[in-house]
C-alpha cells in the first residue's frame, strides 16, 4: 500500500538527475519534460523520435537514476494502477486530461528535498495550491462534475534534483458494508446505530470517504478494529488537512477522538501492515457540542 500520511520514507539517494517523466501517458495528457536537451536544428531527430518527430521521453526505469530514489515514490505515490488515469512523474510532474464524472483521489508526492507545491485546477476555476512535505505525501478527494482537470507538483527552485509525481485514482471503497457479517461485528464493538450516526467500512490501504454529514461540527470519531495486533489509522478532510493520526492503535476495543468535520465529511485510511483486519468507524456529535 502507499506509504501515505505517517510512515516516511526510509531510502533516499544525495542527488537525483533531473528526470524525464514515465512513458507511455494517458493519451490525451499534457505531460511537462523540463528534462529535455536542447536540441541542434541542423541534426535529425532522435532515434527514439516517434513518426511525427516527437521525441518519446524513455521509461523511468530504463535511466540509471537511484533504485533507492524510484523505490521511495513509489512507495509514497504508488506505482500505476491500470485504472487508464492520469499518471506522471519526473522533475515537475504535471498532466492536465479531461476526467469523467466521478468521485477521485488526487495524491501527490515527492522525494530528495524538504517539500514542494501541489497546484490542482478543476476546469476554468482558480488554481488551487498546497505545500506539502516530501517524503508524507498529499491527498485530496473531488467529486469530479467531469470536465478538465490540471496537477502540477513545483519544488523548490534550490533544490535542482528533487523527484515528484502526481495521480488520481478512482474511489473504489463502497459506503456500506460489503456483507451483512460486517454490520453484525460493528454493531457488537460499537453498539447499535444511533440517530444521526454515521458508520463506515474502511479498507486496508484504501482511502474512505464517508461522503458529506448530516451534523457538521465537533464530532467523535470512534474507530474500532479487529485482526492485528495494531493498525495506524489517519483521518484528513477531504482536501488533505490533518483531523487524527494514530500509529499503533490496538484492536479489539474502540478507540474514540474528538475531531473538527466539515460538511464534506472525512477521509479514512487503515494501515494493518499487510494483515488481514476487520474496521469499522463512527461518527456521532461529541458530548457538550450542543448538537
Amino acid at each position: 500500500m502507499s506509504a501515505l500520511w505517517g510512515k516516511r520514507i526510509k531510502r533516499l539517494a544525495a542527488v537525483l538527475p533531473v528526470l524525464w517523466l514515465l512513458a507511455g501517458g494517458i493519451s490525451g495528457c499534457e505531460y511537462n519534460t523540463d528534462g529535455d536537451a536542447p536540441k541542434d536544428a541542423a541534426s535529425g531527430p532522435p532515434s527514439n523520435a516517434s513518426p511525427d518527430n516527437r521525441v518519446t521521453p524513455p521509461s523511468l526505469r530504463d535511466q540509471p537514476y537511484p533504485q533507492d530514489n524510484i523505490d521511495a515514490l513509489e512507495e509514497v505515490l504508488g506505482p500505476r494502477d491500470g485504472s487508464g488515469l492520469p499518471y506522471a512523474a519526473g522533475a515537475t510532474a504535471s498532466w492536465t486530461e479531461e476526467v469523467p464524472t466521478g468521485e477521485y483521489f488526487l495524491t501527490a508526492a515527492c522525494v530528495a528535498a524538504p517539500g514542494a507545491e501541489l497546484v490542482v485546477r478543476l476546469g476554468n476555476a482558480e488554481p488551487e495550491r498546497t505545500s506539502f512535505r516530501c517524503g508524507m505525501g498529499k491527498v485530496m478527494y473531488l467529486d469530479h462534475k467531469g470536465g478538465r482537470i490540471s496537477a502540477e507538483v513545483v519544488p523548490p527552485a534550490e533544490w535542482p534534483y528533487v523527484f515528484t509525481g502526481v495521480k488520481l485514482d478512482p474511489d473504489r471503497a463502497p459506503r456500506g458494508p460489503s456483507a451483512a457479517e460486517t454490520t453484525a461485528w460493528a454493531a457488537r464493538k460499537l453498539g447499535p446505530v444511533q440517530a444521526g450516526e454515521y458508520r463506515g467500512y474502511p479498507w486496508d490501504g484504501k482511502w474512505h470517504h464517508s461522503g458529506p454529514v448530516d451534523a457538521p461540527g465537533m464530532l467523535t470519531f470512534t474507530f474500532v478494529c479487529e485482526g492485528p495486533a495494531t493498525v495506524d489509522v489517519t483521518v484528513l478532510r477531504p482536501r488533505g488537512e490533518d483531523l487524527f493520526q494514530g500509529s499503533g492503535l490496538p484492536c479489539g476495543r474502540p478507540v474514540p477522538a474528538d475531531i473538527q468535520v466539515g460538511p464534506e465529511g472525512v477521509m479514512v485510511m487503515v494501515d494493518a501492515n499487510n494483515h488481514p483486519v476487520q474496521a469499522a468507524y463512527s461518527l456521532l456529535p461529541a458530548a457538550g457540542s450542543g448538537q
